[in-house]
């Protein structure tokens, strides 16, 4: 237990360090325009949004930055650093499916991007596999893909005017 505690520990404070990066303008080995892409978080499936939600911010110091839906009991729960800045936390109850085979729980890498149907496309000109497309018109283009190792990744961009 306090092996498995210090390794979730190291991998949160790696994770962090690592993807707290500004925006950077991403290019490929293709001709491609470059896009503003950032890591906006690491999303993980939870049994209990508002267990985990008090683990997150009695142990690491988190706070809340958002919830979905804004109204009522959130499906969704977004962490931050207090200070801001940086990667975040998202913690959500989507659904009692039982997971795909292999699979040991859900999570995804949220990744924005000020074109997410552009790069969905470069992702899928690489070998990735588009799994749903959760846009509206006016709101938010909210793409979620696999890599090529079946990992699940989701592509943000804000609505117009929006974040």
């Amino acid at each position: 237990m306090h092996r498995t505690r210090n390794s979730l520990v190291a991998v949160l404070i790696g994770v962090v360090i690592a993807l707290s990066a500004p925006a950077v303008e991403a290019q490929s080995s293709v001709d491609t325009p470059p896009m503003a892409i950032t890591f906006g978080s690491v999303g993980i499936n939870v049994a209990d949004v508002a267990r985990a939600e008090k683990f997150y911010t009695d142990v690491f110091g988190l706070v809340r930055t958002f919830q979905f839906p804004p109204e009522g009991d959130p499906i969704e729960v977004g962490l931050g650093r207090p200070e801001g800045g940086g990667m975040g936390l998202l913690l959500a109850r989507l659904d009692d499916r039982p997971l795909p085979e292999s699979k040991s729980r859900y999570g995804r890498i949220v990744i924005m991007t000020d074109d997410a149907r552009a790069l969905a496309d470069r992702a899928i000109a690489h070998g990735s596999t588009l799994l749903r497309d959760l846009g509206s018109p006016g709101g938010p283009v909210i793409l979620f893909m696999s890599d090529l190792d079946g990992y699940e990744f989701e592509l943000y961009q804000a609505p117009p005017g929006g974040e």
